[in-house]
C-alpha cells in the first residue's frame, strides 16, 4: 500500500489496517499524546492517541524519514541479530 492509498482511507480504516497488518516499532509521548509507530509493508505510520480525551486523533504516515529519530533510542538492535551465530554474541 502506498502512502497516497493509505491516506485515502478514513481514520477508522487506517487504524484498523495498521493494527491488523502493521508491526509495532516503538512509542513515545509528546505534549499529552501517546504516539505509536508501526511499519505497514514498508510504510511507517504514527498513531496519535490523545491521553486526556482517550481518543485517537491522527493515523498518518511519517512526514519525513528524520521523524524516525524520535524512536531510535528505544529500539533494541540486538533483536535484529538474534539467531546469527557471530553477531551480537560477543562478550561485553
Amino acid at each position: 500500500m502506498t502512502s497516497f492509498e493509505f491516506i485515502q482511507l478514513n481514520i477508522n480504516d487506517r487504524a484498523n489496517t495498521v493494527w491488523a497488518e502493521g508491526e509495532f516499532i516503538g512509542a513515545r509521548e509528546y505534549y499529552g499524546y501517546k504516539v505509536v509507530l508501526y511499519v505497514l509493508k514498508g510504510l511507517y505510520v504514527e498513531v496519535w492517541y490523545f491521553i486526556a480525551t482517550n481518543k485517537i486523533e491522527k493515523v498518518e504516515p511519517i512526514a519525513h524519514p528524520k521523524d524516525l529519530n524520535h524512536y531510535i533510542k528505544d529500539i533494541d538492535l540486538k533483536k535484529l541479530f538474534e539467531g546469527y551465530p557471530y553477531i551480537g554474541n560477543e562478550k561485553e
